[in-house]
């Protein structure tokens, strides 16, 4: 899932918001940028609003929930490695919605928690899925297409190294020697129009 950022300041995300019914607190800074483009790694509803997980500008190793309103979504179609869960409290009006990888989801919210706190393992393991996840869906910003040799050998249009990719699964490629992200030739965008 792909969002693009809407939200172009304090007069303009007190109509987003106020419109959204949620409740707007003008003393947050939000650390995202106009038009910029986001992956999400997970989604939640909670006070009468979808709140996206992404990595925003200050990114380090964990990524922080914003309020959906804020976005426009430009690839609504969710991650492959998602899961549902529904977290019950002690009673069932503060149960909530996550919709994220299993290891985030089966135990919210205490992997948010230790991932938050920089714990070795939750960081690995969420790095892992990002870097899957950044994957996944076309990004704009990524120009430069990796060059098909055959069946199942690409080029990177960086470093000229070959290597055995035979997916289409998603929308970008990264060269294994150099590490840099170009769009995949055999990716089929097959986003669902309503």
């Amino acid at each position: 899932m792909r969002v693009k950022c809407i939200f172009d300041g304090v007069n303009r995300s007190r109509d987003i918001l106020f419109n959204s019914g949620f409740a707007f607190n003008n003393s947050v800074d939000y650390f995202i940028e106009l038009e910029a483009e986001y992956t999400v790694y997970g989604l939640t509803l909670r006070e009468g609003c979808f709140w996206y997980y992404i990595c925003d500008r200050f990114f380090t190793y964990f990524p922080r929930w914003k309020p959906s309103p804020f976005f426009e979504v430009i690839d609504s179609r969710l991650s492959r490695y998602w899961i549902y869960c529904l977290k019950k409290a002690d009673n069932y009006s503060d149960a909530y919605p996550i919709i994220t990888f299993p290891e985030w989801a089966n135990n919210h919210p205490e992997f948010y928690d230790r991932l938050s706190d920089g714990e070795d393992q939750e960081v690995a393991i969420f790095r892992s899925y990002k870097e899957r996840m950044d994957l996944e869906f076309p990004n704009s910003s990524i120009v430069e297409i990796a060059k098909i040799v055959d069946a199942e050998w690409l080029i990177c249009s960086f470093c000229i190294d070959a290597w055995k990719s035979n997916t289409s699964l998603d929308a970008l490629v990264c060269c294994p020697a150099c590490k840099k992200i170009m769009q995949n030739p055999r990716y089929k965008n097959e986003i669902p129009h309503l």
